[in-house]
């Protein structure tokens, strides 16, 4: 239904047809992304997720120690309240107001929905993350910008998002994890992220290509996915039970069995393919961007 069509010139590539905007707000609707808690895995994978976001509020603050963030696509409100506590100023963003409630009911954070975005002041921010977020926005070019509106000089920009042009990708095709039609609306290659930084005045700082949140389990699910595997099967299973009940009604003990064999192998291997990817190619599975305001 979904297909990628790619600009050779800005090596982007966009989702089409586009999905309508009621279509997007049933795909982000509680109930059906992550509970009305915010929560979407299971309480193993959501033990790993806080211990990465705290890894990420490392990375940071190599740059900026202390000040105010703003995180788009804050989700749930998770890596806010792990940064408030550490005596960061808080603001989040979600799609609109019923996934920005997430984050206000979660951790009593203030979140707004994306269109309020052109409500904020100049030049208000030490920082601004979009953590695998900008591949959802519709436009993601008016974001940067106003990502320079609202960050002070020499503010720090954090984006990441996977890779169009990685190995993992060019391996995975229609089934690469991370291609995640329709969620996903933008397709970026490192050349394609960087120029649109640049064109909106932010020098890159440093570009990681390895993530241990992302990388590893993105080559395991892809290839589980080329293995026949019904596609995406492992990250159900890694959801909230309550989440993950829809998901795998029709799976098959065939399916599961596969799943679970194919494990040991497959493991192993994703790591290796994803130090290959990143170190050896330098064409890793996603890309993460740090980038100052000029």
């Amino acid at each position: 239904m979904y297909d990628v069509y790619l600009c050779e010139s800005c090596r982007v590539g966009s989702t089409i047809p586009k999905p309508s905007p009621d279509d997007l707000s049933k795909l982000y609707s509680a109930g059906t992304y992550r509970l009305d808690s915010g929560k979407r895995f299971n309480p193993f994978a959501e033990c790993l997720i806080y211990v990465f976001r705290f890894l990420r509020k490392k990375r940071i603050q190599k740059y900026i120690d202390k000040g105010r963030i703003l995180d788009i696509g804050c989700g749930r409100g998770l890596f806010l309240e792990i940064m408030r506590k550490d005596g960061w100023n808080v603001t989040g963003v979600e799609f609109d107001a019923e996934t920005a409630s997430y984050a206000s009911k979660a951790y009593n954070i203030r979140a707004i929905p994306a269109q309020s975005v052109i409500d904020l002041p100049d030049e208000s921010f030490d920082v601004i993350t979009l953590i695998h977020s900008l591949e959802h926005t519709p436009d993601p070019a008016g974001l940067i910008n106003q990502c320079k509106r609202l960050l002070k000089k020499k503010g720090l920009i954090v984006v990441a998002v996977p890779n169009f042009f990685s190995f993992q990708a060019s391996v995975g095709k229609k089934v690469w994890f991370h291609l995640d039609l329709p969620y996903h609306l933008y397709h970026f290659s490192e050349e394609g992220l960087s120029t649109l930084l640049n064109k909106y005045s932010f020098k890159i700082l440093n570009i990681r290509r390895f993530d241990v949140e992302y990388s590893p389990f993105g080559w395991l699910q892809t290839l589980l996915n080329l293995s026949g595997v019904r596609e995406n099967l492992l990250y159900d299973l890694l959801k909230n039970p309550e989440l993950r009940r829809n998901e795998i009604s029709n799976v098959t003990k065939g399916d599961l069995i596969l799943n679970f064999s194919l494990l040991p192998l497959y493991f192993p291997l994703s790591l290796i393919l994803s130090a290959f990817e990143s170190l050896i190619l330098k064409r890793g599975g996603t890309i993460e961007v740090y980038a100052a305001k000029e």
